[in-house]
């Protein structure tokens, strides 16, 4: 498991002593040794990372003992580490930053020429945090599964992702899903051996590590930012457009989901009926063209304010 240690073949061993998804055995026998493209999807904290290398260990002529960190810096600047094994390699697209699209290039020209020098049927490129990953590569990140110069290599990916729903369908006709379900208090339990406490929700399980180590984090700071938000655009006569682009402002810093932030607020004011169904419609088709130009723009916090300006315009009836 991830809280135990962070080596291929530990991460082995201890799933198969204490395995979140024991089902998965079955599922893993039944897909077909072709090598296709697989999409691991689920909510944090379910161990999807831990079943993924499950998987490759069949494929790994070390079963997964071998291990090496590789370091590659874009234009002598800013230094990467990837980890890799003798069947795949591991790019998080979380970490990627704002050169995703040039940095993913160069390394994926660079797995390509140590991909060449092996003797595998197949190799893997493990594309962990999927969800997270930059628009402007996930626009031509197609291109990378369906082209390759060196025609004797196959590579397949594996991507690891909390959401689905963004992923272009060119993506996902080349990628078998394989969804995973939140265990339950009681298998965390079994395979952890630490009594959960009865107040912490199952949905804020995000890391198992921290149940191990007794770690307290914040929680539901997501819906925390959200109310405030909230309360602020219900309270217009009195708002500080200041404060609110400061509150605005923390989806960033504590890195939240906008997409997430985005369906509560909208979802709050049509449970209270603070939208009429014309400014339902209104609002739905403005949120289709907020994601349309979101995040290709240098600054998205510009189209995520104009967004909630428009809805606060429908709220209060344009007296703004």
């Amino acid at each position: 498991m991830k809280y135990l240690s962070s080596r291929f073949e530990e991460y082995v061993l201890e799933c198969e002593k204490n395995n979140l998804h024991e089902n998965m055995k079955v599922v893993f026998d039944k897909i077909k040794d072709n090598h296709s493209n697989l999409i691991f999807y689920g909510p944090p904290g379910t161990g999807k990372y831990t079943q993924v290398l499950n998987y490759l260990k069949k494929y790994s002529p070390s079963n997964l003992k071998y291990e090496r960190k590789i370091n590659f810096s874009l234009n002598s600047k800013k230094e990467f580490c990837f980890k890799i094994s003798d069947v795949h390699f591991e790019i998080d697209m979380e970490l990627l930053s704002c050169n995703a699209k040039v940095l993913f290039n160069e390394v994926y020209n660079h797995i390509i020429d140590i991909f060449s020098t092996r003797s595998n049927k197949v190799n893997y490129i493990v594309c962990k945090n999927f969800h997270c990953i930059h628009s402007e590569l996930l626009d031509i990140f197609y291109s990378y599964m369906q082209t390759l110069n060196h025609k004797n290599l196959k590579v397949s990916y594996i991507l690891t992702t909390e959401h689905i729903g963004f992923i272009p369908e060119n993506i996902l006709g080349k990628c078998q899903i394989i969804p995973f379900r939140r265990p339950t208090k009681k298998t965390y339990r079994r395979c952890i051996n630490v009594q959960i406490s009865s107040n912490t929700l199952l949905e804020d399980i995000n890391n198992i590590k921290n149940i191990v180590n007794n770690i307290t984090i914040l929680n539901r700071v997501e819906d925390k930012i959200v109310n405030i938000i909230i309360a602020k655009m219900e309270d217009v006569s009195n708002i500080v457009f200041l404060e609110f682009r400061d509150a605005i402002y923390d989806i960033f810093i504590y890195n939240i989901d906008v997409n997430e932030c985005i369906y509560k607020i909208i979802s709050h004011f049509i449970d209270n009926k603070r939208l009429t169904d014309d400014n339902i419609s209104n609002v739905i088709f403005e949120n289709y063209k907020f994601f349309r130009y979101y995040n290709n723009n240098y600054r998205p916090i510009y189209h995520l304010e104009r967004f909630l300006y428009y809805i606060c315009t429908k709220l209060h009836d344009k007296k703004i």
